[in-house]
């Protein structure tokens, strides 16, 4: 890996065509049952894109973000969600895809500092899933405690808001196979597993291998950032 990787945040209408071409390219590559339509149908839903590019300008890794504000007993939420990602394999360890995640998360905290503000994200692949215990002190779900009530009620209320006809007990469980990662970078080698992390993605989400996807979510507060992220507050993201 002998090119660094720089991170930004860029609004889904300032993407241009041949962007948005790299990105399906990329996602084509690694990802399995997938095609143009469908990619572009959630690329259109979303409110950002954050890409990390190497030091040509290549870009080596995205995903695709969309903010929601929903009311949760009584009191404003505020909820990023991650659509499609990738990085390419050669950049995996390179911790700028995550450290520029935590810094919009940062800037969006910034624009309402009294609103909570959560990580919303769905894992069909033990690599998603493990940028929780990465970055944060507490996630839901986890192996070693239970989901409080209000980060259960926020995992239901968005599970069921962005996928109704599938969502059910904190997996979106798909009713046909889709996109997923090809099974050789899927499925965990067997030390892997000796995580407890990965091992109890595994085991909550039996269906990854054919898309079925868990829904995740962790609070982004100075309490709860683990050393990686709390860098991240020290200076706002690049946001086009």
């Amino acid at each position: 890996m002998d090119a660094k990787l720089t991170g930004s945040v860029v609004g889904r209408e300032r993407l241009g065509q041949a962007d948005a071409d790299r990105l399906y390219e990329l996602f084509e590559r690694y990802y399995r049952r997938v095609d143009r339509p469908t990619f572009d149908r959630d690329l259109a839903e979303k409110d950002m894109v954050l890409l990390v590019r190497d030091t040509p300008g290549v870009i080596r890794g995205f995903t695709t973000l969309k903010i929601y504000d929903l009311p949760l007993f009584g009191r404003r939420v505020r909820a990023i969600f991650n659509g499609n990602t990738i990085i390419e394999r050669e950049f995996w360890g390179d911790l700028e895809f995550g450290r520029t995640q935590c810094r919009f998360m940062a800037d969006v905290k910034r624009e309402a500092p009294s609103v909570p503000i959560y990580w919303y994200l769905i894992c069909s692949g033990y690599r998603t899933y493990f940028y929780l215990p990465l970055f944060f002190r507490e996630f839901f779900p986890c192996h070693n405690r239970p989901t409080p009530p209000l980060e259960g009620a926020l995992i239901e209320a968005l599970g069921r808001m962005k996928y109704p006809d599938e969502y059910h007990d904190g997996i979106i469980r798909v009713r046909e196979p889709r996109e997923c990662l090809d099974g050789d970078l899927a499925v965990p080698p067997p030390h892997k597993l000796e995580n407890p992390h990965i091992r109890f993605f595994t085991e909550r989400n039996p269906g990854y291998l054919r898309g079925d996807e868990l829904v995740c979510i962790t609070e982004f507060s100075l309490e709860n950032n683990r050393r990686s992220a709390l860098e991240a507050l020290q200076r706002p993201a690049a946001v086009a």
